[in-house]
């Protein structure tokens, strides 16, 4: 998908959105970190232009509610969740840029319900890629992209990346990855080793001087 594909298919949700939920003044947009906040923000953008009415819109970062936490980092870097606006009773349209296994969505769902009790919780992605591995469906989706577990598939926007696309790659495996890419993660691995061997030289050598010092010191006291 280019820029104007992009577009197009955000005004489709936001219109799809409308017709669903006729008390648009009950929704609140809800995008998910990183790229579904600036997805969540056009629709209510889009939805403004349709009714003259501003939607709220907040912004959701799932890092502490992963069900994986513990195995991507032990330090995790958390962004900020910003929903300003009360979600109990209200229809809250969560966001997303690509649905794959359900494992965001299930996070986003645990955290959102730490915030109050709303009416509806409807999901609107993208992009729905497949590969469910939770019972989730996508009430409003921009695109189906049938792919396979060795495929990617990635939102690049403007406000997130500079630039609008969605492509679709492959995983490639060491084996396959091109001569250059091996060349430079070997150098990158080779040159972490010299900088790591330097160190300890540098360190060992530091403790031999200490060493020197502190023998000579005991010298001259004993010659005292």
């Amino acid at each position: 998908m280019d820029s104007v594909q992009i577009r197009r298919t955000i005004m489709r949700i936001a219109h799809e959105i409308v017709e669903r939920n006729k008390e648009v003044k009950e929704l609140i947009l809800v995008g998910i970190r990183k790229r579904g906040v600036p997805i969540a923000e056009r629709i209510a953008h889009f939805i403004e232009d349709f009714e003259q009415v501003s939607v709220p819109v907040g912004a959701l970062d799932i890092t502490l509610y992963r069900d994986d936490l513990q195995m991507v980092d032990q330090y995790p870097v958390v962004g900020k969740t910003e929903i300003n606006a009360d979600i109990t009773d209200r229809i809250v349209i969560l966001v997303d840029d690509v649905l794959f296994t359900g494992r965001t969505v299930r996070a986003a769902l645990d955290e959102l319900i730490d915030f109050g009790r709303p009416r509806a919780i409807q999901l609107a992605v993208l992009v729905d890629r497949g590969h469910r591995e939770f019972p989730i469906r996508a009430d409003f989706v921009g695109k189906n992209v049938p792919t396979s577990s060795r495929e990617t598939v990635e939102v690049l926007l403007t406000e997130t990346d500079g630039e609008e696309a969605v492509v679709l790659g492959d995983v490639l495996d060491e084996k396959e990855k091109p001569p250059q890419a091996k060349a430079a993660a070997e150098a990158e691995a080779t040159k972490k080793l010299e900088n790591g061997s330097r160190a300890r030289t540098k360190r060992d050598s530091g403790k031999k001087v200490k060493a020197r010092k502190t023998k000579r010191a005991k010298s001259r006291k004993g010659g005292r």
